[in-house]
């Protein structure tokens, strides 16, 4: 009887030992499991605060860069106003030419191209110009080219002989552009057409700086040319711009133009890229809307370049100038 008890007390000892060392052990589990969650937990908690600062600091960039931006497109925009009050208003080119219209389309909010008309004794003058480059850069030109136009183009003498106004154009843009000491450090320049009509002779005057007119007389198209040279540096570059004269006739159409419409990229491509719209395109669309009122044809003009374009970003500024007789 005493040997069934002591082994009974032998394993109810056993299995309070076995019992007890599982709980030991599972506690020490159980601890070793907390000591993990508590480490991961500050972890956690300090990835989250190093987050939360990184976000604060992004988010102060972002509001600096903002601000900049802000600032930036205000100034931009000033300098457009600036730039629009420059170049001839839409009423002025209608006073001195009734029948036309003015397609202008700055890349940026500033442009490299420029128009202007201005009215010399007998002369209705009209002037189209594309400088080198666009945006900002190409803004600076143009004022600097409306500037020397101001004081170039003023009388009906002026007016006569337009490649002698390019000449003085180009001595004037070399000059204000060469470096310190007379050393030349900038070689840009400008495309330009001065066109001078003598309405009352029905006679046109003109000179061309690397730039073209088209004609369209009855029905059918013409392209003039002139100098191949632009107003500025060049290592080509002809003593003179060459003045010519022709006769106009009642319902002649000029065009005066930038490349920017012919250089536009688009069109049903596959690639992404898109093709230029090219010259040829352009002259056979002004010679189909030719016979619309000037007004319509701008419009038209306008869809078809917005529909050439499609998703494509706008690849240069681009200027248009239209005149019926």
């Amino acid at each position: 009887m005493n040997l069934i008890i002591i082994i009974s007390l032998s394993i109810v000892s056993l299995l309070i030992s076995i019992i007890f060392g599982n709980k030991s052990i599972a506690n020490k589990k159980l601890t070793a499991k907390n000591e993990l969650l508590s480490r991961q937990k500050s972890e956690i908690e300090s990835q989250r605060d190093e987050i939360e600062t990184q976000k604060n600091i992004i988010t102060e960039q972002w509001r600096e860069v903002e601000d900049v931006n802000q600032k930036l497109f205000s100034s931009l925009n000033y300098a457009e106003r600036i730039q629009r009050a420059a170049v001839s208003s839409i009423e002025d080119v209608k006073v001195l030419f009734s029948e036309s219209f003015v397609y202008y389309k700055p890349r940026d909010i500033v442009s490299g191209d420029y128009y202007r008309c201005v009215k010399c004794g007998r002369f209705s003058v009209m002037i189209t110009a594309d400088c080198t480059g666009h945006g900002i850069p190409g803004a600076f030109l143009s004022m600097l080219g409306l500037s020397g136009l101001k004081e170039f183009l003023a009388t009906e003498n002026d007016a006569e002989n337009p490649g002698s106004i390019l000449d003085r154009m180009r001595g004037f843009i070399k000059t204000t552009l060469a470096g310190k000491n007379g050393k030349e450090t900038i070689s840009d320049g400008m495309d330009m057409t001065i066109c001078c009509f003598d309405f009352d002779n029905m006679e046109l005057r003109y000179a061309i700086a690397n730039q073209k007119i088209i004609l369209i007389r009855r029905g059918e198209l013409q392209r003039i040319k002139g100098d191949n040279m632009p107003v500025g540096r060049y290592v080509r570059e002809k003593e003179h711009f060459e003045s010519f004269t022709m006769k106009i006739e009642k319902g002649d159409i000029f065009y005066m133009f930038s490349d920017g419409i012919e250089d536009q990229l688009g069109g049903n491509t596959s690639d992404g890229y898109g093709r230029k719209f090219l010259l040829r395109n352009l002259q056979n669309f002004l010679l189909e809307i030719s016979l619309e009122p000037m007004e319509k044809q701008r419009e038209l003009l306008d869809e078809k370049v917005l529909a050439w374009r499609g998703n494509m970003p706008q690849v240069d500024d681009m200027t248009l100038v239209g005149i019926r007789v």
